[in-house]
């Protein structure tokens, strides 16, 4: 089973350099989840879910685009697949968001079974990748990376 190329669950392997946060510079809001496949974007809201996080699904680039424009501030993160069909791929929504202020600031962990060439792969920025399949404890750790569950998580950190 493949790694996440970015970190393991314990953050000892880092492949892209990461920001250095702690506790108080993780960012607080939903998680957008930006996944085609039904089946693998319920499974990671349920997980994400079970862990205190606060999630918002969307099934391809063109819902992610709405829930974000209907509260950018709300938004501590973004899991995006790359290859997804309808009018714009991952890589096609990750340009749009990089060009709007209120939404380039939002980190995106890149989640995907496809690694585009290096000079495709720099032109995204992404914050972290993670290859498809990955483990739960791999995504977990990256997502608590960057953002703080909310109170009443079912399963303890």
């Amino acid at each position: 089973m493949a790694q996440a190329n970015t970190l393991r669950a314990d953050l000892s392997h880092i492949d892209m350099p990461l920001p250095s946060t702690t506790v108080r510079d993780r960012r607080r809001g939903a998680v957008l989840v930006v996944e085609d496949r039904d089946d693998v974007r319920q499974g990671m809201a349920q997980l994400l879910e079970l862990h205190g996080f606060v999630v918002v699904d969307a099934a391809n680039a063109e819902e992610a685009l709405v829930h974000l424009g209907t509260d950018p501030q709300g938004f501590a993160l973004i899991l995006l697949d790359l290859m997804m069909p309808g009018t714009l791929n991952g890589s096609e929504f990750r340009a749009r968001q990089l060009a709007l202020p209120e939404l380039a600031g939002i980190p995106t962990l890149v989640v995907s079974a496809t690694c585009p060439d290096p000079a495709a792969r720099l032109e995204l920025h992404p914050d972290a990748w993670i290859e498809k399949p990955f483990r739960f404890d791999d995504l977990l750790a990256i997502v608590r990376h960057y953002v703080t569950p909310e109170a009443g998580a079912l399963i303890a950190e």
